[in-house]
């Protein structure tokens, strides 16, 4: 692989999943590239449970065991748990920037694991450029 690696916001998995979402074909390409190994990606293991969260009890038993599996054992995707650094880093991003709880976990692992970049559709995480460049899904190189 010789890419670059970035973590990936939930968002960018929810809006992949439906043609209506705003970004659809963005994040599409984004994880095809994910999966063609152009790009390596972190995945918070927060991102797992809010993906798992929404989904509705149907959408579970269709969608949840293949996407999970694909997760953990494509070469192109890492889990990541939060782990001690990443909970501490989490928490002083949250105290100094009023991020919610899960965006400064998602954030936080890609400052620990020095990630090229947060990719996301929230506009709000644009503001955390001098923590860990923040951009959207069609930027990233």
């Amino acid at each position: 692989m010789s890419g670059p690696t970035v973590v990936v916001d939930t968002n960018i998995f929810v809006s992949a999943r439906n043609p209506d979402e705003s970004g659809y074909d963005a994040c599409r390409r984004l994880l095809d590239r994910v999966d063609s190994e152009a790009v390596h990606a972190l995945v918070s293991t927060v991102t797992v449970a809010e993906i798992r969260a929404g989904l509705e009890p149907v959408e579970a038993r269709a969608v949840w065991q293949p996407f999970l599996s694909h997760l953990l054992t494509s070469p192109n995707y890492s889990v990541e748990a939060v782990d001690v650094e990443i909970a501490e880093a989490a928490g002083e991003l949250r105290q100094r920037t009023r991020l919610t709880l899960p965006d400064a976990l998602i954030v936080a692992t890609g400052k620990v694991r020095k990630a090229a970049a947060v990719v996301t559709q929230d506009r709000q995480l644009g503001r955390l450029q001098s923590v860990v460049r923040a951009c959207g899904p069609s930027e990233v190189e």
